[in-house]
């Protein structure tokens, strides 16, 4: 186990983000929070395994996929330094995560009690007031425009976009993690990187 406190300042950037979080709430987060180190291929969490902790990602990456009836992996989500990781349904109703998430390179993570989490949550205004700017920036603002890039926006755009969001990502995940998150197939992104380099 590692020591939360030299973590302090940056637990506090990543709620100051969307709302500036008191300290003493901070202090609160702290004392409910552990460190740990996870090896590239553990499962932070499961497959029909219940939600119980939320992680703010400190070092590495992960990943979020589904299996389909054939047995073919879907990913969801693709996770970096400074993600809030977590199965957010799966936390709200307390029934099993419809997908697993995947450390893909060594990840340092900041994890919680969801249910402590909760209990701080009604006693601070001030963590009211970040849960719903985060679910609004996350699940309705980026969430939106995801979904119309997919629409509207051409395999080679999004591409560009998430790497330009996302520098050096092609050297840290996969490439087919990379397609599969983007909506496209592997040829597909091959296909593309190849037009971009040439």
């Amino acid at each position: 186990m590692y020591e939360v406190a030299k973590y302090k300042d940056f637990i506090t950037s990543i709620f100051h983000q969307y709302y500036p979080v008191h300290q003493n709430v901070i202090a609160s987060i702290c004392d409910i929070a552990k460190v740990q180190v996870l090896d590239k291929g553990e499962l932070l969490l499961p497959i029909g395994k219940v939600s119980n902790h939320i992680h703010i990602l400190y070092q590495g990456a992960i990943v979020s996929y589904y299996l389909n009836s054939e047995g073919n992996i879907y990913h969801k989500n693709i996770f970096l330094e400074g993600n809030l990781v977590v199965s957010t349904v799966s936390a709200l109703t307390n029934t099993p995560s419809h997908f697993a998430l995947e450390v893909i390179e060594k990840a340092t993570v900041i994890s919680f009690s969801y249910k402590k989490y909760r209990q701080l949550m009604d006693e601070n205004i001030d963590l009211k007031n970040f849960y719903i700017a985060y679910l609004e920036k996350n699940w309705v603002i980026n969430k939106e425009k995801r979904e119309i890039e997919i629409v509207l926006n051409h395999a080679k755009e999004r591409y560009l976009d998430f790497i330009t969001a996302h520098p050096n990502i092609e050297n840290r995940v996969p490439l087919h993690y990379i397609a599969s998150h983007l909506g496209i197939t592997p040829t597909q992104l091959s296909r593309i990187r190849k037009k971009i380099e040439s």
